[in-house]
């Protein structure tokens, strides 16, 4: 179901640019959050925890943020979200200039000031996205995924490259300076909301009907939060993975991270493409299968170039099969409930790694990296079958 507005070229192409700037910074700033706590104080756990925050937030305020989105103006909410990241890299810059627990407290605060940002600025981009794309929802929103895979998979080696020629100061600033970057590009873009009808609580319970009434939406949602689950451990055992199995250094460990991007770029950019013949549903779940098989792969493995064309397979995966599904949802979707849907599919690709994330590091306090790995790579393939097998709609969904 295309929106009604008329696509407008010279927006979309500030908008993608501004959502790639603003991605590749939040990116950079989860990982700032994982790697110090890693790096500098060797505390996995509080890695995991910070990682918790960074997207655990989002399970109580995602819920209104979809709420505000059809209500109000989907930019001025992204701009509000780009300042809570702000004030993050803030408090992480002051957090890396202490010691003891008032570091630690401002490290955690900052976490959570990632959080809110996450909450509001992803169901915010993508309602922009649906505003903006007219009757291109499908193209603009595989393009807008792409940008978003490029600027998680780019993060790690840029993070690594500031730290190279500087310190974690560097790091913080080239986040605020991507930020405001961002910011800036999306002045302009006006889009109005659709007004309040009721609370903001009536309006979140009816967009839960509408997707719960919807079967090829909901089994949509249910299948991101299966392939999400592969997030958590990607972004906090294979940092540990990197550096305890494969001995990799700073930059080396970067780039290797840094391989994800291609692997998601070569996964979204071929996706509908590849679907056409296939079919969107099929390639989905295939592609799902591909993700934890890779990751399996990734435990089981101590060579670095084996490890590497495993973690493009992995990436492949995630990154068509994610791609696809935000089509689905984009294109699918009334305008009337968009916010809200999306708010729905943005809280599942946030917590899940979330709660992944703190499993993640749990489990590195506990048992071998390897195994760790391994493990995360069994769960998630046998999750994967299970799924395939029940959802039904979404497996024979072809258009």
């Amino acid at each position: 179901m295309s929106s009604s507005n008329t696509y407008n070229q010279g927006q979309m192409i500030r908008f993608l640019s501004a959502s790639f700037l603003g991605f590749l910074a939040g990116h950079l700033t989860n990982y700032s959050v994982i790697l110090y706590a890693q790096d500098v104080w060797n505390q996995d756990a509080l890695a995991g925890i910070g990682f918790g925050l960074c997207f655990g937030v989002p399970l109580v305020l995602g819920w209104f943020a979809g709420a505000w989105c059809d209500s109000h103006s989907p930019q001025i909410l992204a701009q509000i979200a780009h300042g809570s990241f702000l004030i993050a890299l803030g408090l992480l810059n002051l957090s890396s200039k202490l010691i003891g627990y008032t570091s630690v407290s401002l490290f955690l605060l900052a976490a959570f000031f990632v959080g809110v940002g996450w909450s509001i600025l992803a169901p915010a981009r993508m309602s922009l996205l649906g505003r903006l794309a007219g009757e291109k929802q499908k193209k603009m929103a595989v393009i807008f995924n792409v940008l978003v895979m490029l600027g998680f998979g780019s993060a790690p080696p840029i993070l690594a490259f500031c730290r190279s020629i500087g310190s974690w100061q560097m790091v913080h600033i080239t986040g605020v300076s991507l930020f405001l970057i961002a910011m800036c590009l999306l002045i302009g873009i006006k889009t109005e909301g659709q007004g309040k009808t009721s609370s903001a609580w009536d309006r979140i319970l009816r967009g839960v009907s509408y997707a719960k009434n919807h079967t090829l939406l909901r089994q949509t949602l249910i299948f991101s939060i299966v392939i999400y689950c592969s997030m958590g451990p990607v972004q906090v055992m294979l940092p540990r993975y990197a550096k305890g199995v494969l001995q990799l250094g700073e930059m080396e460990r970067g780039f290797f991270l840094g391989a994800l991007a291609l692997a998601l770029l070569l996964g979204g950019g071929t996706s509908l493409k590849l679907a056409k013949p296939f079919g969107y549903g099929k390639l989905i779940l295939t592609s799902g299968l591909l993700c934890g098989l890779g990751l399996l792969g990734i435990g089981l493995s101590s060579q670095l170039w084996l490890s590497i064309g495993l973690l493009l397979v992995s990436g492949f995966g995630a990154g068509a099969s994610i791609s696809l599904l935000v089509a689905i949802l984009q294109s699918e979707v009334s305008q009337e409930y968009r916010g809200r849907l999306m708010s729905l599919y943005t809280i599942t690709s946030q917590v899940v790694p979330a709660f992944a994330g703190f499993l993640s590091g749990m489990i590195l306090v506990k048992v071998s990296i390897p195994t760790a790995v391994v493990s995360a790579g069994i769960l998630l393939t046998l999750i994967v079958i299970f799924t395939t097998i029940r959802l039904k709609t979404l497996r024979n969904y072809m258009i």
